[in-house]
């Protein structure tokens, strides 16, 4: 489904909670057994203009569920930002909807820009993310990545 906003994500009145228990509630309008369907380490694959909508840190609970990964069809600027900026890897894929089914294995390549379907053997091309938000996303992080640039620039140690 296209345009999933970030209350469809994760609603607000989930927000007070800890992250790990907002990760119960991820998509409980769409699918009440989402959340328990989810393996750590499962990319999330999505269409058009998701995470659309509000500020709403409903990333964290995502990551708190253990997705590693999201690749839409496009994202709302602020979860796409947002997300980065907390440690979890986004890749937009234009064709992804139609290339994968539930349960697919996939390989998500920022750097290259690439998404292997490693079940039906299809690699599409996605947009790769510059140098800086892959090293952000891999530092876990804008704050962690900020503390490990600055300690190799000997500014902090």
């Amino acid at each position: 489904q296209d345009d999933i906003n970030t209350d469809q994500i994760r609603r607000k009145i989930y927000a007070h909670l800890p992250a790990k228990e907002q990760a119960k509630y991820c998509f409980a309008d769409l699918d009440p057994q989402f959340a328990a369907k989810v393996t750590p380490g499962d990319i999330l694959v999505v269409g058009r203009n998701f995470g659309c909508g509000s500020s709403t840190l409903a990333h964290s609970a995502l990551m708190a569920l253990g997705i590693a990964a999201i690749v839409a069809e496009s994202f709302g600027r602020l979860f796409f930002r947002s997300s980065i900026s907390g440690g979890l890897l986004v890749a937009v894929c234009p064709e992804i909807v139609g290339a994968v089914d539930n349960g697919d294995r996939i390989e998500v390549d920022t750097v290259r820009g690439q998404v292997k379907n490693l079940t039906s053997g299809r690699t599409l091309s996605c947009a790769p993310l510059p140098a800086i938000l892959n090293e952000m996303v891999e530092c876990g992080g804008e704050k962690p990545y900020l503390k490990a640039r600055l300690a190799r620039e000997g500014i902090v140690k």
